[in-house]
């Protein structure tokens, strides 16, 4: 089948011809959408998708600690945050702030010398992964035991002993309760050390929901959200651009620096023009500690993909 499609061409700023181009359809060539979603994990609808991939900008003082804790503790009220890991040297400065988040001393790392803290957290991931699996699959079998129970098969002793603990048959048990956890990383005060400029800080961050893959016929993978604090958007040593460009949530404090904004608006100008980015960044930042909050993958249901803070839609 053949279609004509209208094309816009640009000569420059201000001319553009109109071109008429024919399409011809290729049966049997048609795009196959795989089903799943790229963020998995379901909020209630004044909370971004999970997971994200969130940096948090703003100079000493600005508050961009308060924010990204604010919005973990609402994630964690409506139950999508379970576990969250840390890596930062300034964790003991912050342990009022986080309190609330219930982060296990052992999920927290303060060596920004290497990359280590961040082989022992995808171990744990994928341990949590693993665990996950296995109950499901004990559950299943054991399921599939108290049907035999009720049935006039005969029952092996090392069947009867598997679910047997000494006073009955007890279903498996789950530190999750059977929920799929949800796992998040507080990246703080780590800009221009060796972790951010490592090639697994960079991995991590773009395959985030990657990580913690199941090994069943479904596959699929556990993932881990990532939420950075940082005084600068673009160093030369510190915020990788591959990590940049991956960004799904951004957090932009009120800043001097016009150079660093205009580089903000124009990584952004594929999803956002960068006269409607400044706009709102402006209306956004005029009181002290607030902030830009920009959801590059709004919601259906919301008006817009940006805020004031949290609390506030701006609708260009």
């Amino acid at each position: 089948m053949t279609a004509v499609m209208v094309v816009v061409k640009m000569q420059n700023k201000n001319c553009y011809n109109i071109v008429e181009m024919k399409e011809t359809f290729v049966t049997g060539m048609e795009m196959i959408v795989p089903e799943g979603k790229a963020f998995a994990v379901e909020t209630p609808t004044h909370l971004p998708k999970l997971h994200m991939l969130s940096a948090w900008v703003g100079k000493r003082g600005s508050g961009k600690g308060v924010a990204m804790t604010t919005l973990l503790k609402r994630l964690k009220d409506a139950e999508c945050m379970d576990r969250i890991f840390v890596i930062s040297p300034t964790f003991n400065s912050n342990k009022r702030m986080l309190r609330d988040l219930d982060i296990k001393d052992d999920d927290i790392f303060d060596d920004l010398d290497n990359d280590l803290a961040l082989v022992k957290i995808i171990k744990e991931i994928e341990k949590e992964a693993e665990e996950y699996e296995r109950y499901i699959e004990d559950v299943k079998q054991f399921n599939k035991f108290m049907k035999l129970m009720k049935s006039d098969k005969h029952i092996s002793d090392d069947l009867l002993l598997e679910f047997f603990d000494g006073a009955g048959f007890k279903k498996p048990e789950h530190k999750w309760n059977g929920k799929k956890p949800v796992c998040g990383l507080i990246v703080d005060d780590c800009q221009s050390s060796a972790l951010m400029r490592s090639k697994r800080f960079s991995n991590f961050c773009i395959k985030h929901r990657h990580i913690g893959q199941f090994k069943g016929k479904d596959g699929g993978a556990l993932g881990c959200s990532v939420f950075m604090c940082l005084q600068n958007y673009k160093t030369q040593s510190g915020f990788p651009r591959g990590v940049r460009g991956n960004l799904t949530h951004l957090g932009l404090f009120k800043s001097k620096d016009e150079a660093e904004l205009k580089d903000v608006a124009s990584e952004m100008s594929g999803e956002v023009e960068e006269e409607t980015f400044m706009s709102v960044y402006k209306q956004a930042t005029e009181e002290e500690h607030s902030f830009l909050w920009v959801d590059l993958h709004p919601k259906k249901d919301v008006p817009s993909g940006f805020r004031k803070q949290y609390d506030t839609y701006l609708t260009p």
